[in-house]
C-alpha cells in the first residue's frame, strides 16, 4: 500500500507540470544544503536545478515499508516535469539481489499498466555494489519512464531514482543527474 501512495503522489506532482493560467513564477531552487541528504550510511547531492520538495531523517529501524527520505523537483511547473526520489526500506533479505526482487514485485503489484524492468550492474560512485534500473509502469499518456539506482547496505534496500512521463527523460541525463550518491555498509552500533 504505501508504494501505491507514494507513486500517487509522485504522479500527482507531475500532473502540477501543468501551471495554471496566467502563472509565469517558478518555485525557487534548493539550496546546496537543501540538495544535500546524508545519514550515517548515505550521501547524496541533488543537481544544482532542483527546487526541494521535502526532506526527513527516519531511523531505518522505523522504515518497514518503501519511506521515501527526500523527494526534488525538476522542471516543476512545466510540461517536462521530473522527480528525483530517495527511498529506503529496512530489509534482513542479506543480499543486493534479493532486495532487487522484493522492490519489482511491489512496484509490478502497484502497478495498473504493468511494469517492465531492465538491470544492469553498477557501482555508486565510491565503489558500492548496485544495480542500475530502467523501468517503464503504466500505459497511454500515463506511462511513466523512471531510472535509478538500488543498493543494500546491509539493513536496508535504498532506491534512489528519477521519473518523469515517458518521453521526458534520457538514461543519459538520469545517469548525470543521480550521479552524486555514495554509500557504506550502515554501521549498527553507531547512534542515529
Amino acid at each position: 500500500m504505501t508504494i501505491r501512495r507514494y507513486l500517487l503522489a509522485l504522479l500527482g506532482l507531475l500532473a502540477l507540470a501543468v501551471p495554471p493560467a496566467g502563472a509565469t513564477t517558478s518555485p525557487p531552487l534548493a539550496t546546496l544544503a537543501q540538495r544535500t541528504y546524508n545519514d550515517p550510511a548515505m550521501h547524496y547531492v541533488a543537481p544544482p536545478n532542483v527546487v526541494l520538495v521535502g526532506m526527513r531523517q527516519v531511523p531505518y529501524q522505523m522504515a518497514s515499508h518503501m519511506t521515501p527520505v527526500a523527494i526534488w523537483g525538476i522542471d516543476v511547473g512545466k510540461p517536462i516535469a521530473r522527480v528525483i526520489s530517495l527511498s529506503f526500506e529496512r530489509f534482513s533479505n542479506g543480499s543486493l539481489h534479493g532486495f532487487y526482487t522484493t522492490y519489482i514485485n511491489e512496484l509490478r503489484s502497484a502497478s495498473r499498466g504493468g511494469t517492465f524492468a531492465h538491470r544492469e550492474h553498477a557501482v555508486l560512485i565510491n565503489g558500492m555494489p548496485a544495480y542500475w534500473l530502467k523501468i517503464s509502469s503504466g500505459e497511454g499518456l500515463a506511462q511513466v519512464r523512471s531510472y535509478a539506482y538500488v543498493w543494500y547496505d546491509g539493513v536496508r534496500g535504498v532506491v534512489l531514482s528519477e521519473e518523469a512521463r515517458a518521453g521526458n527523460i534520457s538514461e543519459r541525463q538520469a545517469k548525470r543527474d543521480l550521479a552524486g550518491a555514495s554509500a557504506v555498509a550502515y554501521p549498527v552500533d553507531r547512534p542515529y
